[in-house]
């Protein structure tokens, strides 16, 4: 019903609907009151016409006039005697009014037909001819030499029920009235927390504040239940907007600094190069050019691999999981670093083994970054200390690696896991790349990194690591 009724606001169908729906209930009740009420006036006034034929027949066979104080009936009636050989009226008793519409209502009946309802004494309706007059119900009976048929009209019937209609009908319009302004009331208060919703939607799509939400989410009604199930959404989009908007800074930062750590080893070949081709190095000092030539392209390539190294790791399903044993992978790694400095001690603290579902050439990267920037940040000779564990209380692998070099600072160790960021360390130290795939690395398994540093204090890198892995989450 409401959906029939376009461009309407929902206040406005819901007053409508409300409206019809009571309205027809009315005047359903005002059809079957009235129905009602006839039935049961005809059901009365046909008992006391039979009264009035019995009491007329018993008075006529005692030769006693149906009329007078001892009537067949109090209320209106008429007696008539007819000849049942040719209908003519022989005798007329009562007092209903207008006995001669009456007289000619039953002159209209064939005398056949009248004879039938007599043998059966049937109750049946007189009417046709003036308007005005109401129908009678009527009886007919038999009698030695004529035929007797008792009329009541049906005025109270007629008068009652259309008195019935219209009190009826005025309390329906009265009632629609109270309701149309009570539910106006009603239905304006109801809505007034989707008006409120309405506002603030409008609000937040004109604008760009997503901080905005639906008020009334702590009801436990309709209303509130859909501005709280509004006000996750919103949050969920707020995070999504703010996360993106934090990757696009990153992939803008990322491009920036990449774009700068290039164009030092492309200057400085693109500079050796022109110097070349104009013949302005000497002979003897071109062996050294083109040392630098080299070592400025393989530091271009190593940054190109990194930078492809992370770019793999931000994408989703990077890793190769299997099952391996990453004591066995941490204690390979710590060789190779002796091997590379034989010179520094690093001590290992490692069980026999440690069955874990990780990337096990991943984990071997993690190592040794971590063991490089031990390499790079510390002085020759400084200790430096692995350790890993198995917590299998909180299904997770530890693996901790520590020096006792100078330390960081609060900014450094605040931007450690930043791209690019060399805090104090000397120009062409490294592409400040380390820590952020170390990081990458450990998201990607769904584990954690933790750094812990301070001026002459050393430097610690804890990372976690699941010991179990949902393939399904790589």
């Amino acid at each position: 019903m409401l959906h029939g009724v376009p461009g309407r606001s929902l206040r406005a169908r819901l007053l409508i609907g409300l409206l019809s729906v009571t309205g027809a209930g009315l005047l359903l009740t005002c059809v079957v009151g009235f129905l009602t009420l006839r039935t049961f006036i005809t059901e009365r006034l046909d008992a006391q016409l039979v009264l009035a034929a019995e009491r007329a027949m018993v008075r006529l066979d005692n030769d006693i006039p149906p009329v007078g104080v001892d009537a067949p009936s109090s209320s209106p009636y008429i007696v008539v005697l007819l000849d049942p050989r040719t209908g003519d009226v022989q005798q007329v008793f009562g007092d209903a009014m207008r006995e001669d519409v009456v007289l000619d209502r039953i002159a209209a009946l064939p005398l056949e037909e009248l004879t039938a309802r007599a043998r059966d004494g049937e109750i049946f309706q007189l009417e046709g001819g003036d308007a005005s007059v109401p129908p009678h119900r009527a009886t007919a009976r038999m009698r030695t030499g004529s035929i007797l048929v008792t009329g009541v009209p049906t005025n109270d019937r007629e008068e009652y029920s259309w008195q019935l209609v219209l009190t009826q009908l005025i309390t329906v319009l009265l009632l629609l009235t109270a309701l149309t302004m009570a539910g106006r009331w009603l239905i304006i208060r109801g809505l007034e927390p989707l008006s409120r919703m309405a506002t603030t939607a409008d609000r937040i799509s004109t604008g760009s504040d997503l901080s905005a939400r639906m008020p009334g989410s702590e009801s436990f009604s309709e209303a509130g239940r859909l501005a709280g199930a509004i006000n996750t959404m919103l949050r969920r989009l707020e995070h999504a907007f703010d996360a993106q908007r934090a990757s696009e800074q990153r992939v803008r930062a990322f491009a920036a600094d990449a774009s700068h750590e290039l164009r030092t080893p492309l200057t400085t070949i693109l500079g050796y190069s022109e110097l070349y081709r104009q013949g302005a190095i000497p002979t003897g000092e071109l062996p050294d050019a083109m040392r630098r030539i080299e070592d400025e392209a393989e530091r271009m390539s190593r940054l190109v691999a990194e930078l492809l190294e992370l770019a793999r790791l931000d994408r989703v399903g990077s890793l190769q999981l299997g099952r391996a044993d990453l004591a066995s992978a941490v204690r390979d790694m710590v060789e190779d670093g002796r091997t590379l400095e034989p010179d520094r001690a690093i001590s290992l603290e490692a069980p026999e083994e440690l069955w874990c579902d990780v990337d096990e050439a991943r984990i071997r990267q993690v190592v040794a970054n971590l063991l490089g920037n031990v390499r790079e940040h510390t002085p020759a000779g400084t200790q430096a200390a692995v350790w890993l564990e198995s917590r299998d209380a909180e299904g997770v692998a530890v693996l901790r690696v520590s020096d006792e070099g100078p330390g960081m600072s609060e900014e450094d160790l605040r931007r450690a896991f930043d791209r690019f960021y060399r805090g104090t360390r000397e120009p062409g130290g490294g592409s400040g790349l380390g820590l952020s795939i170390v990081h990458a690395i450990a998201a990607a398994h769904h584990g954690d990194v933790d750094i812990t540093s301070a001026p002459g204090a050393g430097t610690a890198v804890t990372v976690v690591l699941p010991l179990r892995h949902d393939d399904t989450a790589a």
